[in-house]
Order: C-alpha cells, then sequence, then structure tokens
C-alpha cells in the first residue's frame, strides 16, 4: 500500500483505489485529496456509494465492477460529492488490478478540465483552418485587406485590442487600422515609434514610456504588446495587442504574436504588390489602346507577325487591302494571307534569320477574292524578347499606279493636243482654199451641170473639214474666261427664245423650271456655247419631235453653294455601253460628228469649276445635269 502511495502520488491525475467488491476505499492519491477536500486518514472509512452519488454514480460503480471482464471502463460527467457537500462532475476510468481478489484502480478528472481542453482544441483547429485559408489566398495570388488580418489577430489571441500602424503613403507617418479604442491616437509620427522597432509589452503599473502605452492606460488596457512588421531598416508597420489583464494573455502570446505580425506583413506586402500590379495592368491596357489608336490611324496595312510566321496582330487597313474583316486574319500563318506570285516567305525568313529590315516593290499580292494589286512591302525584325517578331507594313501602290498611268495618257495626250493644233492650223488654209475653187467652178457650171451635186458635196465636207479643226483648235488651246456673276435663269431664257423657231420647226415643246437660286460664277460666252452644244444634241435626239425641259435649283455641294442646271430630251436615249465614253474627245455615234462637242463642254465646265454628268432611260430620253459656283454674295451697304 505504501508503495502504491509512493507511485500514486507521483501523477497528476487524482487516483482512487478501491476494494475487490467496490464497497471501500483502500486507498488515494494527493491529487484525489486536493479534488475531493478529505484528509488521508479519512478515505478509508469512506463508502463508496457516498462519493459516487445518484443513479449516475451507481452506474458508474457497476460498470468499474464489471471491469474485471473488460479491459477498462468509461464513464463521463459523473456527479461526485466532495468533503464540503458540492457536487463535482468527474471523467472516471477503471479497470481491475491483479486477481479477483485484489482491487480496482480509478483515475477521476474534472469534466471541466476535459471541456475546456475540447474547446481550445476546436479554437485552435478553427485558427489552424483560417490560416491554411490564407496560406492558400496567398499562394493563390489573392490578397487579403489588413482588416480580416487584424480580425483573424484579435480571434486568435483573445485580445480586447488588436490594431496596426502601418506607413502611410502620402506623408512620412504611420496611420492607424483597426478597431480600437479612441484613446489610440490616428496617426503617429516616424520618431515617435523608433523605440517601438523591437518586441515590447507593457502592464498596468509600470511607466509609460511610448505613446501607445500611454495610449493604452487610457483605454483601460491592462498588458500591451507590440511587435515591428518589416525588416530592420525597413520597416513598414506596428502590431499592437492589448488585454484586460495580463492573465488573459495566451501561454504562447510570443509565438502567436509573431505569426499575427507575419500575417500582417503579409497582406501588407500582397496588397502592395496587388496595387502595383493593378497600375501596372492598367497602364498597358492604356499602352494597348494607344498602340491600337495609332495603328488604325496609319494609311498602311500593318501585320505583327511570330516566329512561326503567324498573324499576331492585324489593323483595320490591313484587314481592308487584303479584302477581310477586322479580327479575320489573327491566328492565320503568312502564306495564306500574302498570296501572290512570289512566296514572301523567303523574305520574311531571311529578315527574321539575318535580323535586318527588307523591302520589296511592287510585289504582286491577291486579294482574298483573288484580285491582283501591287504594294509595296517593308519588313521590320523586332526583339526577341518581344511576342512579335516581325513587323510587315504593306503600301498599297494601286492608287500610286492609276495615277502614274493617268499621268501618261495626260502627257500623251497633251503631246497629241500640240500635234493637232498645228495640223489644225497647216491644214485649214488649205481646206478653205479647196472649198474656195469648189464654190467658184460650181457657180461657173451651174445647177444644171451633172457635177454640181459632186461639188455641193465636196463643199459640205470642206465646212466639217473646217468645224472640225476649228474645234480642234478651241480644244488645244488654253481657256481666257471673263468671270462674272451671272443670272442663269435669265441667260437660258434668252437662249431658247433664239431657238424657238428651230424647236417648232423640229415640233419640240420647250419646258422650264426655274426655282429662285443666286446668281452663277461665269463667263456667259463661253458658258453659253456649252448649253447649245447641249440643245443642239437634244434637238438632234427628238427627231419626230419631243419635250426639251431645263430647270435650276440651288444645290448644297461639299465644295459649297451651287446652282444646278438640268437638260433633259425625250429622246431614245443613249446606251450604257456608250453613255460612258461621250465625254471622250473624238468619240461620237453620228455620221458627221466630230467627236468634240462634250468633251470642250466639261473642258469648259472645269475650268468654271463645275461638273456635268449624264443619265439615259432607254426610250425615255437622256438628262445632262451641270453644277456651277454660286457668285459671292455681296455686303449690303
Amino acid at each position: 500500500r505504501d508503495y502504491f502511495r509512493l507511485l500514486a502520488d507521483s501523477l497528476p491525475e487524482a487516483v482512487l483505489a478501491l476494494s475487490g467488491d467496490g464497497r471501500q476505499v483502500s486507498a488515494a492519491n494527493h491529487a484525489f485529496l486536493l479534488l475531493s477536500g478529505y484528509a488521508r486518514n479519512e478515505i478509508s472509512k469512506l463508502d463508496p456509494a457516498e462519493l459516487f452519488i445518484g443513479e449516475a454514480g451507481e452506474r458508474t460503480l457497476s460498470r468499474v465492477l464489471g471491469a474485471w471482464e473488460a479491459s477498462e471502463a468509461v464513464q463521463r460527467d459523473v456527479p461526485m460529492r466532495t468533503r464540503q457537500g458540492d457536487v463535482l462532475r468527474v471523467d472516471v476510468r477503471g479497470w481491475s488490478a491483479g486477481s479477483p481478489r485484489g482491487g480496482l484502480v480509478l483515475v477521476l478528472r474534472p469534466s471541466d478540465e476535459r471541456k475546456r481542453e475540447a474547446d481550445q482544441r476546436l479554437v485552435r483547429d478553427l485558427h489552424l483552418s483560417r490560416l491554411v485559408d490564407l496560406s492558400r489566398q496567398a499562394l493563390d495570388g489573392t490578397a487579403w485587406s489588413p482588416s480580416e488580418a487584424l480580425a483573424l489577430a484579435r480571434e486568435y489571441l483573445g485580445a480586447s485590442v488588436a490594431g496596426l500602424y502601418r506607413l502611410s503613403s502620402s506623408g512620412p507617418e504611420y496611420v492607424l487600422e483597426g478597431n480600437v479604442p479612441a484613446a489610440f491616437p490616428a496617426s503617429l509620427p516616424m520618431d515617435a515609434l523608433e523605440s517601438l522597432h523591437r518586441p515590447t509589452l507593457w502592464n498596468l503599473g509600470q511607466r509609460p514610456e511610448s505613446p501607445l502605452a500611454r495610449a493604452a492606460r487610457g483605454a483601460g488596457v491592462g498588458h500591451l504588446r507590440t511587435m515591428p512588421v518589416g525588416t530592420t531598416g525597413a520597416w513598414i508597420g506596428i502590431v499592437i495587442a492589448g488585454w484586460d489583464q495580463a492573465e488573459d494573455a495566451p501561454s504562447d502570446v510570443d509565438e502567436l504574436m509573431q505569426v499575427v505580425t507575419n500575417l500582417c506583413h503579409a497582406s501588407l506586402v500582397l496588397t502592395a504588390q496587388r496595387e502595383t500590379i493593378t497600375a501596372l495592368e492598367r497602364s498597358m491596357q492604356q499602352m494597348e489602346a494607344e498602340l491600337r489608336g495609332h495603328s488604325a490611324a496609319v494609311g498602311d496595312g500593318v501585320l505583327a507577325l511570330d516566329d512561326k510566321l503567324q498573324v499576331r496582330e492585324a489593323n483595320a487597313r490591313a484587314a481592308e487591302i487584303l479584302g477581310y474583316r477586322p479580327g479575320e486574319l489573327d491566328g492565320m500563318p503568312v502564306q495564306d494571307v500574302l498570296v501572290g506570285p512570289e512566296d514572301v516567305r523567303t523574305t520574311l525568313l531571311d529578315a527574321l534569320g539575318h535580323d535586318r529590315a527588307a523591302e520589296r516593290s511592287r510585289l504582286i499580292l491577291h486579294r482574298r477574292d483573288g484580285t491582283p494589286f501591287p504594294v509595296q512591302m517593308r519588313v521590320r525584325p523586332l526583339a526577341a524578347a518581344a511576342r512579335s517578331r516581325l513587323l510587315v507594313v504593306l503600301h498599297d501602290q494601286s492608287q500610286q499606279e492609276a495615277i502614274e498611268t493617268q499621268t501618261e495618257i495626260l502627257a500623251q495626250r497633251a503631246l497629241l493636243g500640240e500635234v493637232s493644233a498645228i495640223f489644225a492650223h497647216e491644214v485649214r488654209n488649205p481646206i478653205n482654199n479647196i472649198s474656195t475653187g469648189v464654190q467658184f467652178v460650181a457657180s461657173r457650171l451651174g445647177r444644171e451641170h451633172p457635177l454640181h451635186e459632186s461639188l455641193e458635196r465636196v463643199r459640205k465636207e470642206c465646212l466639217r473639214l473646217d468645224q472640225l479643226m476649228t474645234d480642234v483648235l478651241f480644244f488645244a488651246r488654253p481657256l481666257e474666261l471673263k468671270m462674272e456673276p451671272t443670272d442663269l435663269a435669265d441667260l437660258m431664257r434668252r437662249t431658247l427664245a433664239r431657238w424657238q423657231p428651230r424647236l417648232a420647226q423640229a415640233r419640240i415643246v420647250s419646258h422650264t423650271s426655274f426655282t429662285e437660286c443666286p446668281h452663277a460664277m461665269i463667263d456667259p460666252r463661253t458658258f453659253e456655247q456649252v448649253v447649245v452644244n447641249l440643245i443642239t444634241n437634244a434637238v438632234q435626239a427628238m427627231s419626230n419631235g419631243g419635250t426639251l425641259s431645263v430647270s435650276l435649283a440651288p444645290f448644297d455641294g461639299a465644295s459649297g453653294r451651287m446652282v444646278e442646271l438640268r437638260i433633259a430630251d425625250t429622246g431614245p436615249g443613249i446606251p450604257p455601253e456608250v453613255i460612258e465614253r461621250i465625254f471622250d474627245p473624238f468619240f461620237t455615234t453620228k455620221k458627221d460628228g466630230t467627236g468634240l462637242g462634250l468633251a470642250i463642254s466639261r473642258r469648259i465646265l472645269a475650268a468654271h469649276k463645275g461638273t456635268v454628268t449624264a443619265e439615259s432611260f432607254p426610250d425615255a430620253g437622256t438628262v445632262f445635269t451641270l453644277r456651277l459656283p454660286s457668285a459671292p454674295e455681296r455686303p449690303n451697304r
């Protein structure tokens, strides 16, 4: 028994030894005496039934007695009466010791301790789970705010106060975050926290050396701890935690404070990194938008190719030149985009392999619909670190080629005009002499002579050639216009009045519609030649009679306010294949026409800075539309 007592007293748990029948207490250790309040000499007189009371006590003793057959009996929340008469709930574990005549051993533990440990384990598991979540967020790159870290710190530490003074981004000071009493200042200067760049603690009753200790005393905090956030020489904040009493702080408060500080440090760093990344992303988006805007504003097509010669990006002009919709070129191989008689990949690979620029002029490519067109292709290699390795610039030379062709045609026509003028001047006098001689011979022979009809045909051909030479000379020489404000309505009335007898003879009815409009700026004598030419053509088109319509109206064009004159006939119309060439020099469908009338008319209108167009409708007639600049308005005096 003495040996059992010596061993049992060394255990922290309460131990009780019962007789084999469970009716008498054989021994108890010191922990049981403290738990029950009994003295050691009172134990032998104690009845287990008086110790473990009620149905639960009887059930416990019964289960312990049954421990002869089982290895161990366990019963929780068993009511035990102490010497003072209080009822204490204990957890009991019992098992047999030795032979059946030996005895029973009970180990007792207050049930509150078990529950408290279970609660502590639950809280610790929750904290660990929260830490796992936070660490997972850190690995995922998701930043949590300092307020979340402080809320966890307050819960984790069991503190009544938890806050963070973080370095301000707007000035040399620390600003407060967290739900703390108003006694703590909202901000502190840099030098006020120099003494806190190491872990500190303050208890009520000590002299408050720092401004945070003074704030804690004013807030009724009995125990305050601080820990710097950051690294030596680069402190970015200070964590504060306070309890009402020093005893309220957990036993492992130093380690927990370090965990909380690391969380706050990670929160600040991740928040700063997130803000930096957000700013960089915003800057990149702005730069990309600017680059897209610059690329869209470029008049040439731009293709960005990767090292596999696939299109990474293409501006709208490139898609338009090649016959695609915007976005369709992205990801396409260059050989499917730049299609032509020559393989452009040779030039591109040379530029990429030798890291040098390349250029091809008058390169023939085919649009998506197969239409060939000339381009100037410039290739520039980009830096190896860039996503795009080659920049291809396509300049459509179709317009330039058309201009060059037109320039050559105009030069040939100018030369032809000079030669025609010289020819007309040299031929005109002999033609006049021939015409005069034919008239003289015809007058001598008389109308009854058999050759009179042949001589008359020769004379008419001479007159036609003379008119042709006159038109050629007019078409070739520069126009000298005397511009003046002219009332076109009045000019047209006078012209139609002179033409009225001929119109009546041709069974043609004239119709006019003159809307009030400003005066036109024209040379009346030269412009009347255009009108006469158009009326002549209309009369010739209406060989069986018809209606000649003339209308005037104001017109607002791209070049300003203008006057529009329309001359329409009801003739058979002009075939579509012919109307496209009626303004070409020397083109005519008339047997005795020169082919210069409409060409001269268009030249005169061009000199007036005006335009002439023709519309024709089969079996309905033709409409010529003339547009002339209006005269500037005179200021009112």
